[in-house]
């Protein structure tokens, strides 16, 4: 499959695409330090830099697009919901380029806290601009803990161009099944929360999304204060604001840009040659990788 990646930051998307023998024919990045790192292990610059500027039409015919974006509130108008509603937000630019090259795929990443983001009308709006455009979505928030020793959640939404049939992806169960249980379904919607932690799989799915009320899984602000748990003789860190610590003989210490290359999922070195500070941003604003990679296989599965 042939893949677009919007808003790339230092390769995550294109590292788990590539990883999993996807082509990837286009990226965009405007941070010229990430776009520096980007080049160091792609061996050539994001194709694009503005994303505010692509040109749809001169784009590549494409089968799947991917982007991480910031989560940011629409300018809501009474009732009406959608595409029109996402102007001057960079979500607006992922709906435009689908809206013209129409893949078969959207992949696409944020915090959880997108989930309750001015009081959930920002998701809602997502949604509806997403069955504007054709697409059925589904959602997820998964917790990189099942992958990686970091407990990180973020949330997931697959939209499929609407056609015969719909493949679903979600809920993933497969590394989770023992820690998981399902708790309700009710219109199309399923969350799953573990009956001995918090909750760290939220998921729900959407075929044309019409008037149907729109059902929301709970789960903790997103701006919670960082902690550290134990689970057996692995150390999972919690963190906000990017910050990175681990427990070491009995005091707290920062993670070093190599850690959290590992914890992310990352070849060793691969955010070198710029600087620690930067490191540290990068990675903080960057996917884990294994999570994308399970994601594509099983999207490939279908696909």
């Amino acid at each position: 499959m042939k893949w677009f990646s919007l808003f790339s930051g230092i390769g995550g998307f294109d590292l788990a695409l590539q990883n999993t023998g996807q082509e990837i024919v286009g990226a965009c990045e405007i941070d010229k330090y990430a776009r520096e790192t980007y080049k160091k292990n792609f061996g050539r610059y994001p194709s694009e830099t503005d994303a505010t500027k692509i040109i749809p039409e001169q784009l590549p015919n494409i089968d799947g697009l991917c982007a991480g974006f910031p989560c940011q509130a629409f300018s809501i108008a009474g009732k009406r919901l959608g595409f029109e509603e996402s102007r001057g937000t960079l979500f607006f630019e992922i709906a435009r380029i689908t809206k013209q090259k129409r893949p078969k795929i959207l992949l696409l990443e944020n915090v959880k806290g997108l989930l309750s983001h001015d009081k959930g009308r920002t998701f809602e709006t997502i949604l509806k601009t997403l069955d504007e455009l054709g697409y059925d979505a589904e959602w997820q928030v998964l917790n990189s803990k099942y992958f990686v020793p970091q407990n990180r959640e973020r949330i997931f939404i697959i939209g499929h161009l609407r056609g015969a049939s719909t493949p679903k992806i979600f809920p993933i169960k497969e590394s989770i099944e023992r820690n998981v249980e399902t708790r309700s379904k009710t219109q199309k919607s399923r969350k799953l929360v573990s009956s001995q932690t918090i909750p760290t799989i939220d998921s729900g799915y959407q075929k044309g999304y019409g008037n149907r009320a729109m059902i929301y899984m709970s789960f903790k602000s997103a701006n919670m204060k960082q902690r550290i748990q134990k689970r057996d003789t692995t150390w999972i860190l919690t963190a906000a604001n990017n910050d990175f610590g681990i427990i070491e003989k009995g005091s707290i210490r920062r993670l070093t840009p190599l850690e959290c290359e590992r914890l992310q999922g990352f070849p060793d070195g691969w955010t070198s040659g710029v600087s620690d500070a930067q490191r540290y941003k990068q990675l903080g604003n960057a996917v884990t990788v294994p999570v994308v990679e399970f994601i594509l296989s099983k999207l490939l599965e279908l696909h």
